[in-house]
């Protein structure tokens, strides 16, 4: 939508990556996506190669499908998530302990999200649209209960739309945890430009490049979320391929880690 702005922090590390090769692969263009693509339909395009980089959250077909490029750029932020709720509910959320208590009510999510289908499989109830504007007014009409979001997109989103949705809050006393890389994901047909991104997130994890612009585009909502003062309900991703690099601690932001 146009309130949307999930997409410039990928976009400026895309051009950092590609101007860190510069030397070695040449000049470069990033062009956008002439519409709005579902994740389905982006993944089809990127097979047939009308689409070239795509960035999402990863799922295995995704790694079968295109080609991954396994440096976390968001440093995992998106395991982290705040839960937008209605204002009326929040005493009802403060009461939630553990994990069971939280399958008691209503989850929303994009049904074609990554996070949707490992919810479905930790037996939550989940609910959903295809259209990402769509699920604020479904949670505020009643359609579900509460709609989990990473810590970089729960403030923006929920600025952008309070006054929209003046009963919309952000719940004050919990955090969801449930390990979500996400990738450059490149066209079968361009094997050039995945070894191309590769060698730039890997020359920006290095030097610190890739730390330093995550945190200066996340570190105020980073502060702003205290996980530290937070419940955190944790859950393992079983949606995640045996290929994804949690060893490495590089790739990964922890609550401890402060901007």
């Amino acid at each position: 939508s146009t309130l949307d702005k999930r997409f410039e922090y990928p976009t400026e590390v895309l051009r950092r990556a590609l101007e860190r090769t510069k030397a070695e692969y040449g000049g470069y263009e990033i062009r956008r996506y002439p519409e709005s693509l579902s994740r389905n339909r982006a993944l089809a395009e990127l097979e047939l190669g009308k689409l070239t980089a795509f960035s999402a959250p990863t799922r295995p077909e995704w790694e079968h499908r295109a080609i991954p490029i396994r440096v976390p750029i968001r440093k995992g932020i998106m395991g982290y998530r705040l839960l937008l709720i209605r204002a009326a509910d929040q005493d009802a959320f403060a009461r939630v302990q553990a994990i069971g208590d939280l399958r008691k009510y209503r989850l929303g999510q994009g049904v074609q999200w990554s996070s949707a289908a490992a919810f479905r499989k930790h037996d939550f109830t989940v609910h959903g649209s295809t259209e990402y504007e769509a699920l604020f007014a479904m949670l505020m009409h009643g359609r579900f209960d509460y709609f989990p979001r990473s810590l970089n997109e729960v403030y923006t989103e929920f600025d952008l739309r309070k006054s929209k949705f003046p009963d919309m809050r952000i719940e004050r006393t919990l955090a969801i945890h449930m390990p979500l890389p996400y990738y450059f994901f490149v066209t079968p047909k361009r094997p050039d430009l995945a070894k191309r991104l590769s060698a730039g997130l890997m020359a920006m994890v290095a030097d610190g490049g890739l730390d330093e612009l995550f945190f200066r585009y996340h570190g105020a909502s980073i502060a702003r979320a205290g996980l530290k003062e937070r419940r955190i309900l944790s859950l393992t991703n079983p949606e995640l391929p045996a290929e994804t690099p949690l060893g490495n601690p590089a790739y990964w932001y922890r609550p401890d880690q402060a901007p």
